[in-house]
């Protein structure tokens, strides 16, 4: 056998499991990545659902207040019907 075909044997084997690899790899990369945007997806929603629930309670705070104090927590309120804390 001539050394010539040896070395065409050799790159091309080792061409073959480098292509093989190269497109394993980029498979998974692809599932990896459709993995992180939709946990990524779910994060966002998840923090938009959180800050619209900060958002209507600082909005209740701040359409409550009264001589300083939230519209539940009035001392005067509490005092004026009688009831003791």
């Amino acid at each position: 056998m001539d050394s010539t075909a040896i070395v065409v044997a050799v790159v091309t084997a080792v061409g073959g499991v480098t292509a093989a690899l190269i497109t394993s790899l980029r498979r998974e990369n692809r599932d990896d990545h459709a993995m992180v945007v939709e946990q990524m997806t779910m994060m966002h929603r998840l923090l938009n659902r959180i800050g619209d629930k900060v958002d209507r309670h600082l909005d209740w705070h701040h359409e409550g207040l009264t001589n300083g104090n939230s519209k539940g927590r009035d001392r005067s309120e509490h005092m004026q019907s009688g009831s003791q804390e």
